[in-house]
């Protein structure tokens, strides 16, 4: 069929569609953004990164921060109010979060950003090797700057916390202490005597008695009344000192 002059063939309609189509698109993600009309992707970055400095206690040393990337073709309508951000972790010690920033404005719009921050603190480390059932005192530790990380997550910051307590394994030198190597001291030995406290609201008499068992504070153990040779049981609250209710 002979075609008339002036007109296109459907394949030529086509690919005229297609074209369009194509220059579209290029113009939609390369026309430059007009200032003020959206937030820019390093706007919205460093607000997760504030949020997750101001979460941060003081006695922790912040080494770095990083926000994860946001994808390039995403945008985000200016809001007409301050940036809400969020996490689940707030107020905790963390290496890693995830922030949720929100506009709660008329084109309202949120988003979740990972974040990753590097901090480090001085924690209580062993200066010599403390061996097991040893009592830890003053002497044995000493503060050391290390990155916080999941190995060291119960460490101790204070050292009226660890003093007079005994190692639960032996611990090396310049390693960070944590509670699982620590356990409470023995404040009564089997078989030693001890003085048994009996108390009620009106009444407070003490006498003597000889432990059945070791004890650790709080700890109940079996205890013989000297006096009438009668087992006991009783609460550890001091050393050498047990203690029962009337």
């Amino acid at each position: 069929m002979t075609q008339k002059t002036g007109q296109l063939t459907p394949q030529q309609i086509n690919s005229s569609h297609i074209l369009l189509g194509i220059l579209l698109t290029i113009v939609f993600y390369t026309t430059p953004l007009l200032a003020g009309e959206y937030h820019s992707h390093e706007q919205i970055r460093n607000t997760a990164i504030e949020f997750v400095r101001s979460q941060i206690p003081d006695d922790v040393q912040i080494k770095a921060i990083t926000a994860g990337k946001i994808d390039s073709r995403i945008r985000f309508k200016d809001c007409s109010e301050a940036l809400e951000a969020s996490s689940g972790i707030n107020k905790h010690i963390a290496k890693s979060w995830t922030v949720g920033i929100r506009c709660h404005g008329d084109k309202p719009w949120s988003i979740y950003i990972p974040v990753k921050a590097k901090l480090t603190r001085n924690m209580l480390v062993s200066k010599t090797t403390i061996t097991r059932g040893e009592t830890i005192t003053a002497d044995k530790i000493m503060f050391m700057e290390q990155e916080i990380s999941h190995q060291n997550k119960k460490h101790f910051t204070n050292a009226d916390n660890i003093t007079g307590r005994e190692a639960r394994k032996t611990i090396r030198p310049n390693r960070v202490i944590n509670s699982t190597m620590l356990q409470e001291a023995l404040l009564v030995r089997r078989k030693e005597t001890v003085l048994i406290y009996a108390r009620s609201r009106k009444i407070q008499i003490s006498m003597k008695g000889t432990a059945l068992k070791n004890g650790r504070y709080n700890e109940m153990i079996k205890v013989r009344n000297n006096s009438s040779d009668k087992i006991i049981d009783a609460v550890v609250i001091d050393r050498g000192i047990v203690a029962i209710n009337l």
